[in-house]
């Protein structure tokens, strides 16, 4: 198995961050110097892997190959329509019974990017639309719910899901986890990440280039805000 050694990185994303590597879980298309990806190269009889994202990180898991069998129940399968990210079908938002319309944009389903993060043309209205965040979090039950539509399936985020719980020297914030981005031209995508990942584990089969949501069976054993 080959693998790419970084010399020099830049961001603050590395600065603080207690990572020492990345495992590329994209296409190889994407890999740098085009080299095997960790699933692509490996001996795994299926090659396959699934995200559980919980808000205390030290529950969170990843299964590979497969899936969990047990506590969760399958949603929609997709196909994957463009091999760089993970790329699906992006068809709106919804929120506050407006629809900000995403033709031409494709949801990159993403485990390496926390939020959920695009362009400042279509995240921006989203953004507005919901409203102020108060940091103190006193406001957050009354936050609207977010309808993401992909492939002509609806999946909702309520504000416990796409509000982050951030403690700073004792205190705790909310902040949003959504963020519009200046963004080069011919830019189409929407990265999908953590955020959603906790409301709905995604599993990546590249056995058949699908990208398959579940959620927990039970939906009162989700990890709520203490208020």
């Amino acid at each position: 198995m080959g693998f790419g050694e970084i010399q020099k990185v830049s961001g603050v994303t590395f600065l603080v961050s207690q990572m020492a590597g990345i495992v590329g879980l994209g296409y190889s298309t994407i890999s740098t110097d085009h080299l095997p990806t960790f699933i692509e190269a490996s001996d795994l009889s299926e090659k396959s892997f699934s995200f559980y994202m919980k808000n205390n990180p030290d529950e969170s898991i990843m299964v590979m190959p497969g899936f969990l069998e047990e506590g969760y129940t399958k949603i929609m399968q997709h196909n994957v329509i463009e091999k760089t990210y993970w790329n699906l079908k992006l068809d709106s938002f919804r929120v506050n019974g407006t629809e900000i319309p995403t033709k031409g944009f494709k949801a990159a389903i993403d485990s390496g990017t926390s939020l959920i993060v695009g362009p400042k043309e279509i995240l921006d209205p989203l953004v507005a639309a919901v409203g102020e965040v108060a940091s103190d979090c006193s406001n957050v039950s009354t936050l609207p719910t977010i309808t993401f539509e992909i492939d002509n399936h609806l999946y909702e985020l309520s504000s416990t899901d796409y509000i982050l719980q951030v403690e700073q020297f004792g205190n705790v914030q909310c902040l949003m986890g959504i963020m519009s981005m200046a963004t080069p031209p011919g830019f189409d995508y929407v990265i999908v990440g953590d955020v959603f990942f906790r409301r709905f584990p995604p599993f990546f089969n590249l056995e058949d280039n699908t990208v398959t949501f579940f959620e927990e069976s039970h939906s009162h054993t989700r990890s709520e805000f203490l208020m």
